[in-house]
């Protein structure tokens, strides 16, 4: 009773907009949300990794990119000053490691201190 009282009052006033119900297709979009003209950009994927690699090329190949079967050996603290993580551990590089060997043929070894340290 009340919603038509309400739509009765709302149409004696044509300027006036009120919400489109959910079902109501044919209901007149708002100014603020009216479909653009131009077509969507799509947006291209990039790979997060893209400046990690690039960081590599300048530090290992002079700037130049890296070549298939090449193998960069490193420390974690070498590669933590050239590539930075949050986390300061191996296991944060796995994923360039991955990518590098599965997309490049880069073999990327990472090195601790003490894997090259002797036990006395």
């Amino acid at each position: 009773m009340i919603q038509m009282l309400l739509n009765s009052m709302f149409s004696a006033f044509p300027g006036i907009w009120t919400e489109p119900k959910k079902d109501d297709v044919s209901a007149p979009i708002p100014e603020a949300q009216e479909k653009s003209e131009c077509a969507p950009v799509g947006k291209v994927k990039q790979n997060p990794l893209t400046d990690d690699i690039k960081r590599l090329e300048e530090a290992f190949s002079c700037g130049q990119p890296l070549e298939s079967g090449q193998e960069i050996n490193v420390t974690l603290q070498e590669l933590l000053r050239i590539v930075p993580r949050n986390r300061p551990r191996k296991d944060a590089y796995k994923h360039l490691q991955r990518v590098l060997k599965d997309e490049m043929g880069v073999i990327l070894t990472i090195k601790n201190r003490k894997d090259g340290k002797k036990k006395d």
